[in-house]
């Protein structure tokens, strides 16, 4: 079996957007708390009008007393903040829930009462609470897909078609335009989430493309600033090549030429000519050193594909096998410490193919796709035993770990013994 190894880890940092929950929508609970709080208002107005008109009427004041319990309950409840935090994506759903299930249960508490258990009573009732249903389907178009609106809307009608049919003995000509009411209501909630849900989802991909946007602009950006860089890095480079560099070089070999027509009797002018020398050629040497970190490497240097060209160039010409890059002309821009990751893991895979693979052929593969890079590095060697990983210290594991993780990309080496080794990395470039 082949042995597989994730070197990035699993709780990194880098969670993409996309593969988590959908948050909830900005404005959408303050919108839904003003809601509720109005219906506190509305329905505490019914009561007490109700109260002093027609006195404690057992239907009526348990439908209107009952709507501004619950929705006094449900305005605290979306108040609280330690229920929000403790709730977390369970918080919404609930209070959209006693939002959507009191009401239409409450409709029928008429039932109770015989007189009022009537088609008319049903219907007329049934347009009285088409604004505070409509509120909530609202929400639920605007937070979550169209199939939970169709859940709504199957719940909310079809509860009153079930109702209905249990009130009416039979279906006549006269009863069945008020039998078509919920049908009716319920194209009208089905046309309307509809209507919510596309806005809403095409509100949600222009965001998407934006963010996108701007983080292409960015890294644009900070491409053409780290180009402007390396160029300025290169200038000062030869420049201080070609002067201190070659003052040093040549006051060095004039020392040499002064110390052999100095006399070996004249010590101490032998001491002082040793002295500079040496203080010459230590400075020379760190200007040299100084240079070559001035100095822009080859990634910023020649660019992405190149860079990587030179590095299967070399590791060919040092292990005597071909290795093949295969990668696209046009790369898209990425961050500059992505680029790096690619290119210090390749390095370290083509190492470890020079050092311990002894290999016959060996391909580096870059692929871009829609929302991801993906390099691959394969050899034919002697591969290892996952049961038995190779040491750190030969392999540099903990190295291409560490690159992976750091961008939020994830390593994963495959291998088996007598069949090669494949080290694969990814990388996503945009999150929802």
């Amino acid at each position: 079996m082949t042995g597989i190894i994730i070197l990035a880890p699993t709780d990194c940092d880098y969670v993409m957007i996309k593969k988590m929950k959908r948050p909830v929508e900005l404005g959408l609970l303050r919108v839904f708390r003003y809601f509720v709080g109005v219906a506190v208002v509305y329905f505490a107005l019914l009561w007490g009008y109700t109260l002093f008109s027609a006195g404690w009427e057992k239907s009526v004041q348990f439908q209107f007393l009952g709507n501004f319990v619950v929705y006094f309950c449900l305005y605290g409840y979306l108040n609280l903040s330690i229920l929000e935090q403790r709730l977390r994506k369970l918080f919404l759903p609930l209070g959209l829930l006693v939002a959507a299930i009191f009401p239409v249960i409450g409709n029928f508490v008429y039932l109770l009462h015989p007189l009022q258990a009537n088609i008319f009573t049903i219907i007329n009732r049934s347009w009285l609470w088409l604004p505070v249903l409509f509120v909530p389907l609202v929400l639920i178009a605007w937070q979550y897909n169209f199939k939970a609106v169709l859940a709504y809307i199957v719940f909310t009608n079809g509860l009153e078609l079930i109702v209905l049919f249990t009130v009416l003995d039979k279906f006549t000509y006269e009863t069945l335009p008020l039998v078509s009411v919920p049908l009716l209501r319920a194209f009208a909630f089905g046309t309307v989430g509809y209507i919510v849900n596309i806005l809403v989802e095409t509100q949600r991909m222009q965001n998407q493309k934006l963010i996108q946007t701007n983080l292409r602009l960015n890294q644009y950006m900070s491409t053409l600033e780290q180009l402007a860089t390396n160029r300025e890095r290169n200038r000062l480079a030869a420049e201080l090549h070609d002067t201190l560099a070659h003052t040093l070089s040549g006051l060095a070999i004039n020392l040499e030429a002064i110390k052999t027509v100095v006399q070996p009797t004249q010590v101490e002018a032998q001491k002082m000519l040793d002295y500079s020398l040496n203080t010459t050629r230590l400075g020379l040497d760190e200007t040299r050193r100084a240079l070559k970190a001035l100095r822009a490497g080859p990634l910023e240097d020649l660019g992405l594909k190149l860079a990587l060209y030179n590095l299967i160039q070399t590791a060919s010409a040092r292990c005597s096998i071909p290795v093949s890059l295969n990668c696209p002309d046009q790369l898209p821009v990425l961050p500059l410490e992505v680029e790096q990751s690619i290119y210090r893991i390749t390095q370290e895979g083509l190492e470890n193919i020079v050092r311990h693979a002894n290999a016959s052929q060996a391909e580096v593969n870059v692929e871009v796709k829609t929302e991801e890079i993906e390099l691959t590095i394969h050899d034919d060697g002697i591969g290892f035993d996952q049961g038995q990983p190779p040491k750190e210290e030969n392999f540099g594991l903990r190295g291409l770990q560490e690159r992976a993780a750091s961008v939020g990309g994830k390593l994963v080496v495959e291998s088996r013994p007598g069949n090669g080794t494949t080290v694969r990395f990814v990388w996503e470039r945009f999150s929802d």
